[in-house]
């Protein structure tokens, strides 16, 4: 019966087919890491709205040890004020605080924004890593933007960024905790005066809209805010990011499919779908048994994390036609890479926006596009899907 095994060869560059076999022979799986997997879609779906499970990772028995022992320091604590962090009642009015900032009009002024960054970065270029010189800025350039800081802070914020989700993997090196406090420190110093000036003095921008905007009586605290702030990037700087990379990289390796969506760029809206259901950047999400259950069969302790692993759930048979397939003309509307219900992600629209708009300057700019160099390097994660660098010519 084939077991949940990140260290076997080759799995974080191609991870699926042990999902396929653990679909398939053992979906209900009791890994040897001390967490249940689920990996079928229709449990997934069941388990996102599972009244039994909880968001907050710090319920898990054994987080400590998956935290290398710090269980009360900055970072952890930081995530107790993130919006996918927190269960009703708690999560109800920060989710519509979130929800009114993030409205469907200001995602619409993003379009003009996000077109000028991704040009920006491609302007006279003849090669580039797809990652670390073009998809890793876009989502960070866009934040800062959104939030109204000075253009000459905005490379710090990618760097801090970065030491920040790096911590959220088991079993670190404290260096790499330390690192992570670090950089939490800087952007709450950063961030803290500025708070404070635009409460009194509100503009236009996000962080005006967060730090004022009040739901049934409620509005983020000063705490609340300096790590919902955070939240920002670490909510969408990993994962647009590793979702234009993934992109490109599943274009070069299905050319069919690239030379498809020249050919009819109208196929754009549903092929960001789909790539990102064939391969997305999130591969888990997390949840805890807040109370003795039986799920799908298993018993469930109070305490037991639960992993819903979005990568073999959006490669389902039982769910999508010949799903190992790249097809840009599927139809996808109920893939997980945003998550699902309660706890799904608040401004989805705007990874897409981002990823639509980087793939179309792409292809209108790099008509020779192909991959440059040696073969594509994928980060040593469990949790995140993504590479470490993608050399192309354009």
């Amino acid at each position: 019966m084939q077991v949940y095994d990140p260290r076997e060869p080759g799995f974080f560059a191609d991870p699926y087919p042990q999902y396929a076999r653990l679909r398939v022979e053992n979906p209900i799986h009791r890994t040897r890491f001390g967490f249940l997997l689920l990996t079928r879609h229709r449990d997934l779906v069941e388990a996102y709205q599972h009244p039994g499970l909880s968001r907050n990772t710090r319920l898990w028995a054994d987080y400590t040890m998956w935290r290398r022992g710090s269980a009360d320091g900055p970072l952890e604590r930081m995530m107790d004020n993130w919006l996918v962090m927190i269960d009703p009642p708690r999560h109800t009015p920060l989710r519509a605080i979130h929800e009114r900032v993030f409205s469907a009009q200001l995602l619409a002024s993003c379009d003009a924004v996000i077109e000028k960054i991704v040009g920006e970065l491609l302007a006279d270029r003849d090669g580039l890593d797809v990652v670390g010189d073009f998809a890793d800025r876009i989502p960070v350039y866009l934040i800062n933007q959104l939030l109204d800081l000075p253009r000459e802070d905005w490379d710090a914020f990618v760097d801090w960024s970065h030491a920040i989700a790096r911590t959220t993997e088991p079993f670190l090196p404290r260096s790499v905790l330390r690192e992570g406090a670090d950089a939490w420190q800087a952007m709450v110093s950063y961030f803290a005066p500025l708070a404070r000036l635009r409460r009194g003095a509100p503009g236009g921008d996000v962080l005006t809209g967060l730090a004022t905007t009040e739901v049934d009586g409620v509005r983020l605290s000063d705490e609340e805010l300096a790590d919902s702030l955070v939240f920002l990037y670490q909510a969408g700087h990993p994962t647009s990011t590793q979702l234009i990379a993934l992109a490109v990289h599943s274009l070069l390796a299905n050319p069919e499919q690239l030379e498809r969506l020249r050919a009819d760029p109208g196929l754009l809206p549903g092929a960001v779908e789909e790539l990102q259901r064939y391969d997305g950047p999130v591969q888990m999400n997390d949840r805890v048994a807040i109370e003795d259950m039986n799920l799908f069969g298993v018993d469930v302790h109070r305490g037991q994390l639960v992993r819903l692993c979005i990568g073999a759930a959006n490669r389902d048979g039982e769910h999508y036609t010949d799903p190992d397939r790249l097809d840009l003309s599927r139809t996808v509307t109920d893939h997980l890479g945003y998550g699902h219900g309660l706890h799904s992600c608040v401004a989805a629209r705007l990874g897409r926006l981002q990823a639509r708009a980087a793939i179309r300057a792409l292809l209108d700019r790099a008509p020779r596009l192909r991959p440059a160099g040696a073969e594509p390097r994928f980060l040593p994660s469990m949790s995140n899907r993504g590479l470490v660098e993608l050399p192309v010519e354009l």
